[in-house]
């Protein structure tokens, strides 16, 4: 079987008979499959480890700083949240190096901070 091949540059595809294949868009479906598993796998743990604190200041915190490091792993320009009233120091800490932690698991390019 002979396939017949024709390329046009300035869209990117390329004819094999009569399917066309655009470049790059597997590596491009690869990508946001694999960005969307690292997402839903830091949701899901988040979720769980923010539901497990009883404390309800310190529980929004946590949401909040794990929100946060979901729009960081998107690519969007973030701050830190809040520090509300009556959340102590080492509660703050502890949460946000337990989310850091967890952040690192999956999103391991996107969550090194910028100097």
């Amino acid at each position: 079987m002979l396939l017949e091949t024709a390329r046009d540059s300035k869209a990117g595809s390329m004819r094999f008979g009569s399917r066309w294949a655009l470049w790059g868009f597997s590596l491009i479906n690869q990508f946001d499959a694999e960005f969307s598993n690292a997402f839903l796998g830091f949701n899901s743990e988040a979720v769980l480890y923010c539901q497990g604190i009883s404390d309800t200041v310190a529980r929004d915190y946590a949401m909040d700083y794990a929100r946060m490091i979901q729009n960081r792993a998107k690519g969007a320009e973030v701050s830190l949240p809040r520090i509300p009233t009556g959340l102590f120091e080492p509660n703050r800490n502890l949460i946000r190096a337990t989310l850091e932690r967890m952040s690192e698991k999956y999103f391991q390019s996107k969550t090194k901070r910028r100097s």
